[in-house]
């Protein structure tokens, strides 16, 4: 019997890692900047692919925040068109279904919804975010901001609803056909999370969803016509 408790603690203990590790992935695609200036100490997780990913001690949370930097061959407008492709997500996204719009303000702005697969027992998370781009017209940057309004539509049975998360993209091009983006973003994932647990594993989603995104925008068909509003 105590061998058979050891071995359903060890298995809830996977399953816990492994839903850290969901909901970090999907939080982390945004970043709020005001948050880069909070950061009380960096560290470098992961590194590849020109992709690096940081964990920050935050003196906002228990819970690390995110940096990231990474560079993508594609134009401005391509990169806009993709991040405002919600339905898309559901491709690049880590774990991510049911990614789709709820309201759309204007061509650069929008309101949209994401539900975050969790293994079992665990419950999916769900997350409504209003998202807008905004570019300078002299240096081409762009900043693309992301910020959690859990209480614009009511919360599913059965899913738990992401309380706070804070995001934007600071992305400036590096030539005609090359982005780098600098990124961070703070999370309350909601529930029983130790944070401990969510610090360790917080930084392998966001590499993974950085990592498909180079790989996925190669093969979009992502013209300038998907973003008008965004200059070359």
């Amino acid at each position: 019997m105590q061998s058979q408790n050891i071995r359903n603690s060890i298995l809830n203990f996977r399953m816990v890692i492994h839903f850290y590790k969901t909901v970090g992935s999907v939080f982390l695609l945004f970043f709020s900047t005001s948050l880069l200036f909070a950061q009380l100490e960096c560290e470098l997780k992961k590194e590849q692919d020109s992709i690096k990913v940081y964990t920050c001690s935050s003196d906002q949370s228990k819970f690390k925040s995110i940096k990231a930097s990474f560079e993508v061959n594609a134009t401005a407008p391509q990169l806009a068109a993709m991040i405002m492709d919600i339905a898309g997500y559901n491709d690049w996204q880590y774990k991510t279904i049911n990614a789709k719009i709820l309201k759309r303000i204007t061509r650069q702005e929008l309101i949209y919804y994401v539900e975050i697969v969790s293994p079992w027992p665990v419950s999916n998370r769900d997350l409504v975010v209003h998202l807008k781009i905004e570019q300078d017209s002299v240096t081409k940057k762009m900043v693309f901001s992301a910020n959690g309004i859990p209480n614009y539509i009511p919360a599913k049975e059965g899913i738990t609803r992401v309380p706070m998360s804070k995001s934007t993209w600071v992305v400036v091009p590096v030539s005609s056909n090359k982005m780098k983006v600098e990124y961070s973003m703070n999370v309350d994932p909601s529930g029983s999370v130790p944070a401990w647990m969510m610090n360790m594993v917080s930084a392998d989603g966001p590499f993974e969803s950085f990592y498909t995104l180079k790989n996925k925008i190669k093969g979009r068909n992502y013209t300038k016509a998907d973003a008008p509003f965004i200059l070359d």
